[in-house]
């Protein structure tokens, strides 16, 4: 049946405008420090500022990171001053640089990034070496410096820097300031709007009494200064009353607040919502109960999501755009959920309805796909293009992932492993076939096949982890994990065949077996691939957060901020909240 909610049931919120993030150049701890107190969001940390930047020590990386407790850090990767045309050999020393840096970073509380440029000696970006370095960095993001200006065709090395994946460009429109560049900037903005482009971070005597117009003139969403003074002793040092000016210039200017967004997880009895800032910080969640109906459920998420931007406000935060994932057939492009059993959906747009009743762009996606494309992005595919991430739960499915791109379907229905048949004339399915994957090797098919044939009745007989934990000791939970092993080879070893990943992660809570779940099903598939390699079989890193984070992925893009995703760390996306409201509607 479908169902949909009332629009005019549901309070319209309208959106608030947002600030520029600011960042700040230093070149010591005591810098990054007072960019910290005084508002900043990100810190530029170089050695050497009076030769325009160098790499700083890895001691002096170190004593920052367990310094700061919000600011985010970029740090430059730079062998010396000068030009920005370097030897096979500084790159290799930049390279060891980059590696070190992301060391680090994967034990960082607060966003780390990498600052890097390369030209050639015509004025082309350096891709060779830009590549040496993003390999080094490995999931780090990558920022390409001032180099940039220095480019022949400045447009022309955007596309390039887009296409070799850095997340920000920092310039001045290739002019002295950026107020003489300010044409270039806004063109160059406009560009960043667009799908995976680069963020543009605004630079050149960019200053308190000029920022506000600044942003207003270009569209900027980040602007980079360096805010040093003489100290009397010789040296320069951050100023942080400059910093703090400039702060609150951006703040009073008209984009008023931090911009967040809201993301929702839809379950079969609960939705899971969580505002989320541009570095991937959890601020606040709060947990709804599915409704009784169909468009109950969907009244039910708009107030959860009206709530957390409330919220927002209360903080200081403007929310921009909210991401929703759900169960089911889900038509990504538009929003509408084509068929969700348990919720009571058909044909919903659900997208349309949401933001109708927030005042705010809404993207929709299937709750696998978005949990995927965040491993993808952060888990245990970081770095891969073909991918499947199979979620196995009380049924089973998994997103696709062809060189980069999530495939959804003629029906949007790609990825139902759980429905393909590897047991001919098998048991019967709930979907109304029989031998279905799902119905050997899941969390309600494993906990069936044990009761049933051991006579169990309802209570009596163990979930899935008490079925794997006897494994060891009990001949038939033996016996009923060794067929659904066989029955999860099958499918995945098809699935190869068909789609051919580097990787296959199993995310759910029976891929929580870990080990005893990959080493056997790793003989498995490689049997049934004996002409070819099997690929890497991997258990998720993100757990259970990767719905969420998926989602906040979704919500930055619908707004038209998906650049900010690029640099998130998985430290910071996966801590606790600051502060949780629970069970805002029962």
């Amino acid at each position: 049946m479908t169902t949909a909610a009332d629009p005019a049931s549901l309070a319209v919120t309208s959106p608030a405008t947002t600030h520029a993030l600011v960042e700040i150049c230093v070149d010591d701890l005591a810098g990054v420090l007072a960019a910290e107190r005084a508002g900043a969001d990100r810190v530029e940390l170089c050695a050497d500022l009076v030769e325009g930047g160098t790499t700083p020590s890895v001691g002096m990386i170190e004593s920052v990171l367990a310094a700061v407790e919000r600011v985010g850090v970029q740090v430059m990767v730079r062998a010396r001053g000068g030009d920005f045309v370097y030897s096979d050999d500084e790159v290799r020393v930049m390279s060891a640089d980059a590696r070190a840096i992301a060391a680090l970073a994967r034990s960082s509380r607060v966003p780390v990034g990498i600052v890097f440029g390369a030209l050639t000696a015509d004025g082309r970006v350096d891709e060779s070496a830009l590549e040496a370095i993003r390999a080094a960095a490995g999931t780090v993001p990558v920022t390409f410096h001032k180099a940039f200006d220095d480019a022949a065709d400045l447009f022309a090395a955007y596309e390039t820097l887009a296409h070799h994946g850095v997340v920000r460009v920092l310039t001045s429109g290739g002019a002295a300031t950026a107020h003489e560049g300010a044409e270039v900037l806004t063109a160059l903005v406009a560009r960043s709007s667009g799908r995976r482009m680069p963020a543009v971070l605004v630079g050149g005597s960019v200053r308190a009494h000029n920022v506000s117009a600044l942003v207003a003139r270009t569209g900027a969403l980040e602007v980079h200064l360096r805010a040093q003074v003489a100290s009397g002793r010789g040296h320069l040092v951050t100023d942080e009353s400059l910093v703090r000016e400039t702060v609150l210039a951006v703040a009073e200017s008209p984009r008023a607040s931090r911009p967040a967004v809201v993301a929702v997880d839809i379950g079969g009895t609960s939705a899971k919502g969580a505002l989320v800032d541009t570095d991937g910080h959890v601020l606040r969640s709060a947990r709804v109960a599915t409704g009784g109906s169909g468009a109950e459920t969907v009244t039910r998420i708009a107030g959860l999501l009206t709530d957390l931007i409330a919220g927002a406000r209360e903080s200081g935060r403007s929310v921009v755009g909210a991401g929703v994932v759900s169960p089911g057939l889900i038509d990504s492009a538009t929003g509408t959920v084509r068929y969700a059993s348990t919720l009571g959906w058909t044909d919903l747009p659900l997208a349309q309805l949401l933001s109708e009743a927030i005042g705010l762009p809404v993207a929709v996606d299937h709750d696998v796909r978005a949990a995927g494309a965040a491993e993808l992005a952060y888990g245990a595919a970081a770095g891969s293009r073909n991918v499947v991430f199979a979620a196995i739960g009380t049924g089973v499915a998994a997103a696709i992932s062809s060189d980069g791109r999530a495939l959804e379907g003629a029906i949007a229905g790609a990825g139902e492993l759980g429905h393909i048949p590897v047991v001919p004339g098998g048991e019967l399915c709930a979907c109304g076939q029989r031998g279905c994957l799902e119905v050997y090797f899941s969390g309600a098919g494993l906990a069936r096949r044990y009761a049933a044939a051991t006579g169990g009745g309802r209570g009596e007989s163990p979930d899935a982890a008490g079925v794997i934990a006897r494994v060891g000791v009990d001949p038939i939970a033996a016996r009923v994990w060794s067929e659904g092993l066989d029955a999860l080879a099958a499918g995945l070893t098809t699935l190869t065949l068909l789609v051919d990943p580097e990787v296959i992660v199993l995310g759910g809570g029976v891929a929580q077996a870990g080990e005893a779940l990959l080493g056997p099903l790793r003989e498995r598939v490689s049997a049934g691939l004996t002409w070819r390699e099997a690929p890497r079989l991997e258990t998720a890193a993100l757990g259970t957060h990767a719905g969420r984070i998926g989602a906040a992925m979704l919500a930055f893009a619908a707004a038209g901020r998906s650049e900010v995703t690029r640099s998130w760390s998985v430290p910071v996306i996966l801590t606790d909240p600051a502060s949780a409201v629970a069970d805002a509607h029962g």
